[in-house]
């Protein structure tokens, strides 16, 4: 299967990565010439529990793909989802097929401003991955893949990219209720990316300490009260056990908005604990700990410059 992978950051290079050592033929599309280059040059560099691997893969700015592609995936980060996808139009098809993994809310409405609803499959992941360099990334712990049709439909789409991720060695499935999958791991999200990345720990961090644990807790029961007043069957427990699972399982591991707030970059916290936010004031609902973990991400973010 001919696929571009829209993203070579952490989870983008991941999957780029395991897809073309199972023997799919990948790009990798970004806009960073240091990372286009040296993918280009050396190949995707992968550490993993089977060892380091090099994989040679095509690494291209989006103007620069002329043929249609399968399959593309989205791994942009969620604030850049719009230009990637206005330049994507080179090499997205009728035929083509858009999977979105992406963290946050509101994913498939924006897509479905460029890629028809039957050619939208929407899902979510958990692994970990840790970028070490230009193209190179560490990635350790077990994970899971949930996807399924944005319109709800079983079309052979959705089986045949199931069991190509399987095939690359993803723990993965089809979900017929993805979009409760997906509001589960918001909540995850919440809880953990916003709470590290304002503390500036790693996931086992949070875990240490009472407090942490506790406001870990009320954003997620926060959560998932949105979720139902939205339709969605969501339970605090099931966003709390992953929680808990992640202090030991990932304890060492600084999530992504953690790396982000490290090397003074923009988060995706808008569209994860401020995508709850938005859609909890949709419904009247007071989201207090999940709105004052937001507001603190955006003084961060907002002053890099000033912070030592």
């Amino acid at each position: 299967m001919k696929i571009a992978v829209i993203g070579a950051g952490a989870m983008g290079t991941l999957y780029g990565g395991k897809l073309a050592m199972a023997g799919n033929d990948v790009t990798m599309i970004d806009v960073v010439p240091a990372v286009l280059e040296a993918i280009q040059q050396n190949g995707i560099l992968l550490e993993d529990e089977a060892g380091e691997h090099v994989i040679p893969v095509q690494a291209k700015r989006a103007e620069e793909m002329t043929e249609k592609v399968d399959l593309a995936i989205l791994f942009a980060k969620t604030l850049y989802s719009r230009s990637a996808l206005e330049t994507a139009k080179t090499f997205i098809g009728e035929d083509t097929y858009m999977l979105t993994l992406q963290n946050g809310l509101g994913n498939v409405e924006l897509i479905g401003e460029f890629v028809a609803s039957d050619k939208i499959l929407v899902g979510v992941t958990n692994y970990a991955s840790d970028v070490k360099g230009p193209g190179k990334i560490s990635s350790h712990g077990s994970g899971y893949v949930k996807i399924m049709s944005a319109d709800g439909q079983m079309h052979d789409m959705v089986k045949t990219v199931c069991q190509m991720l399987v095939d690359a060695g993803f723990n993965a499935e089809i979900t017929e209720d993805v979009f409760k999958a997906i509001w589960e791991k918001v909540g995850f999200n919440a809880a953990l990316n916003g709470t590290t990345a304002v503390c500036h720990v790693p996931c086992g961090g949070i875990g240490m300490v009472e407090e942490g644990r506790s406001l870990a807790i009320h954003i997620a029961e926060e959560t998932a009260a949105v979720a139902n007043a939205h339709g969605v069957a969501l339970k605090a427990e099931d966003i709390i056990h992953s929680v808990e699972n992640s202090y030991v399982a990932h304890k060492d591991h600084f999530t992504s908005i953690a790396q982000d707030v490290q090397r003074k970059r923009k988060t995706e916290a808008s569209f994860i604990n401020g995508g709850i936010v938005k859609k909890a004031k949709e419904k009247g609902i007071e989201v207090p700990y999940t709105e004052a973990v937001f507001d603190l991400l955006r003084i961060i973010e907002e002053t890099y410059e000033m912070q030592k």
